[in-house]
Parts: structure tokens; C-alpha cells; sequence
């Protein structure tokens, strides 16, 4: 079937277009796919498990897709085009025309554009999208990185708007021309323009042009960028009904240009392996699917590929070409192999096709070419800024380049790296920008980098400016800019680690990567990377066997750090080895510090003894050093081992002198884990009333100050309270969102607190079936943390409302709930 014609219908299938009366009707890519099966199999009834496997090759696809796919043809083509024969499937019921009327309506070729021998996979939005914007601009350039699939791209989109233009659309490869006088010759073969002996070729051009309405495509200009600029300006300006579309690595700069930069095909969110479907439906995922079936059928991604396929799309940054090399390599590797395999992913990724161009047949190749087409000055910077990981500002950029560089001749320099697709720009919620390379490219890049001799210094610079970075102080004040400075210090976290294992490597770098993971001892905790900065912090203490503070805080941290994650010998070991320093520089105020840690892990290790003597000496020292925020901390850790003992006696007035002291010194942070303590205390005394303001304020203050260590414990609070108000579904929801938190943090709760939490789990699980329990817990497993903050903070809210309800009575209840009544 090539064009078939049902009344106003026409179905060209060699050019995947679906005309309604002369008209594009814009339907997805398997859309169109279903709609051809149907048609040519219109002399039956079609099952829905074949139309399945015509349509979805080799994926496990609901049957939902099927019905939406359906319902969407209808719409275009009529209710009864396709028919619902029950019990056996669909079948296409229009008929038709003859044969002579089914051809294309003009006889005239009115295009040629080469025939495509693989489907286009995705970007299904985007070709509506620039299909709009042709409509409105004469000329649209598809930029993008060497093999992110613009030449592709270009081609369907130019074959999706070819009914709209009377004069048909002219595909010109430029990829292969590399003297710019050439080009207007080139582009007139194309068009089938015989050049007259006496006038310039330009001006035939022009006049062949000038009264037509047609789309020249021009492919692969950033090699004759200027000559592209001066010829499409030119044409632009005597052919009124002209369009253009191009394709090129950067802009043209011409006046009335729309430039839209091709994105990467979509890939699976890391993590999303346990969701076969969501993996399977990826652009990127679906790309290399089709292309490894290509060279074995038997291929599937399922649950056994499904995590090394979507890791393999991720790290090549869903470049088309990149994920077509690599699922060629299926014929010879198993998809685990080809993922190993990637940190090397220029040797791997050389297999191209031996038709197409030499700068198109490998991954290095494509990437190599777009390098050697920029300037020295452009090559270094591009070198430089590959030793940032996740993105930079240009403040970052701007130290790393060194020779204290002016930040405007480093936007200008950064502006020719994006304009060249190599360099993308990342605008930030806070109205900040921040910058990044593809994986491919910086991996070419930090190659070429440590060849030249540059890395070195350039990584030098680059720790230096992470260490004033984490120098700046940690506000505990206010939430709001507790949560700004979590937030910048995630966005570079990737580039810390780089900082604090390039510290590890150089001469001299002990002090600085000591000065780094203590600089971060707070942000491990409230990011929830308890695991990372225990491994990292631990190292930079073991390298350096120094007596002196850096080493001392890096102990203590480590330690703390082992001990939220179950490591309670080690933590053990190394607040000894940091008792031993703080003794011997005779710093009192740390070990006040160290013996309530180490009460604390004697207490875990069931020694209760040990843990009161511990705990005590701390306290004596904290009130002697007139130090208010050090003996909130130490009266806080005597608290605790009241409470561990079950002594609510002695613990409470010790919680509220804590308590006290934090919120005069105005530390969020001391605040909130104060009073997440004396709030479990209260419920366990039967005073839950009292705790409800506590864990309220432990709510408001994680979530505001984007604490996840906080609010990991606040989950496990508001289940108690649902379990006393006997809100069991909610207090089972919510107990699924504490659990999912332990197990994303890798947080291994101290023992009181799980004594807290089994408890009242208990009392849930007898309270529900066992169906309702575990429905209600998976489902709160399931939520965000942003999502289970929200539910817990407005259950409370909730419950609050209820209880002063029933206080004053059915009145003053409904008018609360009715809060526009006088």
C-alpha cells in the first residue's frame, strides 16, 4: 500500500501522512501505525493481541494504548470507519476508490525527499510544534548536537506539511559540499533548475523561485554557515511564497530566523527499572528496541534488560545515534555488557553504517567533527569546563577558566558554546541559570583536557571554588533560606564529590578535602546522602592521621554519620579516636560533644551504664562553658536516654529546657529535632494533645526547610497520632511514607524510636485487615516526599478543625467549615 483514498481520506503510507480533505491530519506515530494495519488487513476482523504485536514489536503494552489509539482515529475519521466486532477485534470499514483515483491528486513529483528504510521513533509533539511554526515563519532552523537526529527530524517533518505547499517541498544535502561558491549550484540540482550560460546561478535560482510556494530544505549547514546565511537571506527576499527549512549545529543569524534547538529523546528516570511500562513506552528506549531487533528479532526489553537499557539511553544522553550504535553492538554483546562497557563508549560506539559519512559512522567521529570546527579559543574553554559534573553558573565557569577572567568575556565565549550545541543552558525555578555538557561530550572533552597537559590546574581551581562554596554558613534561621542553600548545595553535588576526590588525588589536598566534607557534615544529613557522606568523610579522616581540629570534626561527623546508618562499632571507634585529639589540644567544648556521641552508641550497644556516666559529664561540661547551643545539645542527649529507659519523669523538664534554649538561640534545626523527640515522649505518656503543636512545628519546618532527615521522623510521629485518633487508613498511609523514606535515606532508626513505631504499628495492624493495611501502606510507600509532607500537614489541620468541632459544638463546627458565614 502505497496512497489509498477513502472519499476525502487519503493514506499515503511510504510518506506516513494521513490527508482529510487535501489537509494533514496530524496523529501519532503508532497511531498511524494501527491505522495502516487496519487498512491492510480491512478484509477481517483484526485481534487485538496482533494489532498489539504489529503496532508495539516486542513491548508489553496495556490494552488501554489500543482504545486510545482507536478513539483518536475515530475522531478523524468518523465513528464508523472503524468498527468494534465483539469477542474478535476491530475492523476498518471504509471503502476504497478505484484504483486511478488512488495515486497522488497531482501528477506533477512535487518533492525529493528520500525514501526513509526505519521508522521514526518519537518527538511526536515537537514535529505538531514546528509544524505550527513553519506556518508562521519562512525560515526554521533545527539545531542541535552531531547525531541527536535532526537530519531525520527534518525529513518527517518536511514530509508531515508537503500538502501545504502547492510547489512541493526540495530536500538539499549539504553534507557532503565543502566549497561555499558550490552552493547555489548544489541547491539548484536539487530543485531540477537548469543554470543559464548568462546570468548567475543565484538569480536563476531566484526566478525559478520567486512565484512558486515551496519548502527548500537545507540539510547540514554549519559548515557553510555564512554562504547558507547570504543564499537563504537572498532567496528569502525575491521568492515571497519561499519557506526554508534547515538543519544545522548552529543558527544562521538571519533577520525573521526561528531557531529551535532538537532535544534528546526522552529516557527512563533513574530508578524506573520496577516500572516496566513507563521504561518500555521511552522514546529513547523504543528507539533501541526497534534497531536491536534489527539485528537479532528474538530482542525484548523486559524486566531482565530493562534496567541495562535504560541505564545505556541515560548515559548517552538519548542521543538517536549514540542509541542506534549501541543497540547495533546486540548482535555481538547482551545488553549488560554493551552498559559495562560505555565509560569507553568511543571505541565501543563505532559500528555506523558504511554508507553514510565518515563523521556519521562513529560516536567519536560525530563529536570530533564539531570540536575540530571550532576555534583554539573555543576548543580550551570547552576542554576547561569539562571538569564540572551536573552543570555550572557562570561564576563557577569563570574561576575554573582562571587568569581571573571577566565574567562578560566568559558569557560571550559560553553563548558561542551553546550556539554551537555543545554547551545546553538550564533556567532554574530561583531564576538562575546554570549550564551543563551532554555526558558524550564531556567525556571528548576531559580527554582532550587531560591530554594537553591543562587538567591539573584546571581541577585545582575548580576544588578551590567548591571550598569557598561550602564555606559560606549554614542559615539555621530561617527555613526559607535553609531550603535555598539545600538547594544549591544539591544542584552541586555532583561537582563536590569531583572536588573532594580530586582532593584525595593532588599534592597537598588532605587539608582541602578535610575543609570540604566538613564544610557538608549538616547537608548529609538533611539531603538524605547519609550513605555518600559517610563514605567520603570517613576517607578524608582515614588519609589524614593528623591530631589537630579538621581531622577532630571529620571524626565526629564520620561517626555520626555511622551511627544513622547502623554502623555503630565504627562510630564507636572513631568518636574514641576524636576523643583522644580533643583531650590532647584540650578543647572541652568537643569533648562535651563527643561523650554525649558516645552515650548515645553505648546506649545503642545496650550498655545504660556507661551511656548515664557519658551523658552526665557532657551536661556537667556544657553548663560550665556558658555555651547555650551546646547545652541545648547536651541536655537534649540526656533527655533521650531517659526516654530509651522509659524514665518520662526525668526526661521531660530536660526536652524542655532544650527546647528552650534552641528557640532562643533561634536554630531551626536544633528546634525541630528537640521537639520530634519530647513529641514521641508525650504520645508514649498518653499525652498526645501536647504533642500535636511539636510535631506540627516538625512538619511546617522539614518541609519549608527541605529537610528530608527531619521529616523522615515527623512521618513517623503523625502515623502515631492517626493511631490515637484511631484514623487507621491514614496512620497506615502514612506509616508506608515513613518506611519509604528509611529506605531511600538507607536511616537505620535507634532503638527507642523503633520501640515507638512498632508499637503503634501494631496497633494498626490490629485495627485493619490485612488487605486494607497493606493496600493503605503501599500506597502512602508510594508518595513523594513532597506529597506525604502535604497529606500529613493537612491531615493534622484537619483534625485539628474536627477536634475544635466537637469542643464547641455543631455550631461553631459548621462554622468553620464555613468560613464565609459572619
Amino acid at each position: 500500500m502505497d496512497a489509498l483514498r477513502f472519499g476525502p481520506v487519503e493514506v499515503r503510507s511510504s510518506q506516513r501522512q494521513l490527508l482529510v480533505a487535501g489537509s494533514p491530519a496530524v496523529i501519532g506515530a503508532r497511531a498511524f501505525d494501527l491505522l495502516v494495519a487496519l487498512i491492510e488487513r480491512r478484509e477481517r476482523p483484526v485481534s487485538k493481541s496482533e494489532l498489539l504485536e504489529v503496532v508495539w514489536p516486542g513491548l508489553v503494552v496495556e490494552e488501554n494504548n489500543l482504545q486510545v489509539h482507536v478513539s483518536a482515529l475515530r475522531k478523524i475519521l468518523g465513528q464508523q470507519a472503524i468498527a468494534t466486532i465483539p469477542g474478535r477485534g476491530y475492523r476498518f470499514t471504509l471503502v476504497p476508490a478505484p484504483s486511478d483515483e488512488s495515486a497522488f491528486s497531482s501528477t506533477t513529483v512535487r518533492h525529493n525527499l528520500p525514501p526513509q528504510l526505519t521508522s521514526f521513533i518519537g518527538q511526536d509533539e515537537d514535529l505538531r510544534d514546528y509544524s505550527e511554526i513553519l506556518q508562521c515563519t519562512r525560515l526554521l532552523t533545527l539545531t542541535g548536537i552531531g547525531g541527536c537526529g535532526k537530519t531525520r527530524l527534518a525529513l518527517e517533518l518536511a514530509g508531515r506539511v508537503l500538502p501545504s505547499f502547492r510547489d512541493g517541498v526540495w530536500f538539499v544535502d549539504l553534507a557532503s559540499v565543502t566549497d561555499a561558491e558550490r552552493l547555489p549550484l548544489t541547491v539548484a540540482s536539487a530543485l531540477q533548475v537548469r543554470n543559464q550560460v548568462d546570468s548567475p546561478v543565484v538569480e536563476t535560482l531566484c526566478r525559478h523561485l520567486c512565484s512558486r510556494q515551496a519548502l527548500l530544505l537545507l540539510d547540514n549547514c554549519e559548515h557553510l554557515s555564512k554562504a547558507c546565511a547570504e543564499l537563504a537571506q537572498r532567496l528569502l527576499a525575491e521568492a515571497a511564497h519561499l519557506r526554508i527549512l534547515a538543519t544545522s549545529r548552529e543558527g544562521m543569524n538571519v533577520p525573521g530566523e526561528r531557531m529551535v534547538a532538537v532535544r534528546s529523546l526522552r529516557t527512563p528516570a533513574a530508578g524506573a527499572e520496577e516500572y516496566l511500562g513507563a521504561v518500555q513506552s521511552c522514546e529513547a528506549v523504543r528507539l533501541f528496541a526497534e534497531r536491536a531487533r534489527a539485528v537479532d528479532r528474538t530482542f525484548v526489553v523486559d524486566a531482565s534488560t530493562a534496567a541495562a537499557v535504560g541505564e545505556i539511553c541515560r548515559r548517552l544522553d538519548g542521543i538517536p545515534l549514540a542509541i542506534e550504535l549501541a543497540a547495533a553492538r546486540v548482535k555481538m554483546l547482551s545488553v549488560q555488557e554493551i552498559r559495562s562497557r560505555l565509560s569507553d563508549r568511543f571505541r565501543l560506539l563505532t559500528s555506523g553504517r558504511a554508507t553514510t559519512l565518515p563523521r556519521q559512522q562513529t560516536l567519536l567521529a560525530v563529536i570530533r567533527w564539531s570540536y575540530d570546527h571550532l576555534s583554539a579559543e573555543q576548543q580550551r574553554l570547552l576542554r576547561l569546563l569539562s571538569v564540572f559534573g551536573g552543570g555550572w553558573t557562570l561564576a563557577a565557569a569563570a574561576c575554573v577558566i582562571g587568569d581571573e577572567a571577566d565574567e562578560y568575556v566568559v558569557l560571550d565565549a559560553l553563548t558561542q558554546l551553546v550556539d554551537r550545541s555543545l554547551v545546553v543552558i538550564e533556567r532554574l525555578a530561583d531564576g538562575t541559570s546554570r549550564y551543563a555538557m551532554l555526558e558524550t561530550v564531556r567525556q571528548y572533552a576531559q580527554e582532550l583536557l587531560d591530554s594537553s597537559g591543562e587538567g591539573i590546574d584546571a581541577r585545582d581551581r575548580h576544588l578551590d571554588y567548591y571550598l569557598s562554596l561550602v564555606k559560606l554558613p549554614e542559615p539555621v534561621h530561617s527555613p526559607r533560606q535553609h531550603a535555598l542553600w539545600m538547594a544549591r548545595l544539591r544542584r552541586e553535588l555532583e561537582n563536590l564529590l569531583q572536588a573532594i576526590a580530586w582532593a584525595s588525588q593532588t599534592h597537598d589536598g588532605a587539608r582541602k578535602g578535610m575543609a570540604l566534607v566538613n564544610a557538608l557534615q549538616s547537608f548529609w544529613f538533611h539531603s538524605g546522602y547519609l550513605q555518600v557522606g559517610y563514605e567520603v568523610t570517613r576517607t578524608a579522616a582515614e588519609r589524614d592521621l593528623s591530631c589537630d581540629a579538621g581531622r577532630m570534626d571529620a571524626l565526629i561527623t564520620a561517626a555520626r554519620l555511622a551511627s544513622n546508618i547502623g554502623k555503630i562499632a565504627d562510630s564507636s571507634a572513631q568518636l574514641e579516636e576524636a576523643l583522644r585529639i580533643a583531650q590532647e589540644l584540650n578543647d572541652d567544648k568537643r569533648v562535651a560533644t563527643i561523650k554525649r556521641h558516645l552515650a548515645y552508641v553505648a546506649g545503642e550497644s545496650g550498655d545504660f551504664e556507661s551511656a548515664s556516666r557519658l551523658a552526665n559529664e557532657a551536661l556537667s561540661v556544657a553548663r560550665d562553658s556558658g555555651d547555650e547551643a551546646l547545652l541545648s545539645s547536651a541536655l537534649n542527649s540526656m533527655a533521650e536516654l531517659h526516654r530509651a529507659v522509659g524514665n518520662a519523669e526525668a526526661a521531660r523538664p530536660l526536652y524542655e529546657e532544650a527546647l528552650a534554649l534552641a528557640r532562643k538561640q533561634r536554630n531551626i534545626v536544633s528546634a525541630v529535632v528537640i521537639c520530634d523527640n519530647y513529641a514521641r515522649l508525650l504520645i508514649a505518656c498518653g499525652m498526645a494533645a501536647n504533642a500535636r503543636d511539636l510535631i506540627r512545628e516538625v512538619l511546617a519546618v522539614s518541609n519549608e526547610a527541605r529537610s528530608f532527615w527531619i521529616g523522615l521522623c515527623a512521618f513517623d510521629i503523625a502515623a502515631a497520632l492517626a493511631a490515637v485518633e484511631a484514623d487507621w487508613p491514614f496512620a497506615a498511609r502514612i506509616r508506608g511514607a515513613a518506611e519509604a523514606r528509611v529506605k531511600s535515606l538507607k536511616y537505620c532508626r535507634d532503638q527507642a524510636d523503633e520501640a515507638f513505631l512498632a508499637h503503634w504499628t501494631a496497633r494498626i495492624r490490629e485495627s485493619l485487615s490485612d488487605s486494607q493495611y497493606q493496600e493503605a501502606y503501599e500506597a502512602g510507600y508510594a508518595l513523594s516526599d513532597d506529597a506525604a509532607s502535604a497529606e500529613a500537614i493537612a491531615w493534622l489541620a484537619a483534625n485539628d478543625a474536627q477536634r475544635e468541632g466537637n469542643a464547641r459544638g455543631p455550631t461553631a463546627a459548621a462554622r468553620r467549615s464555613e468560613p464565609w458565614l459572619p
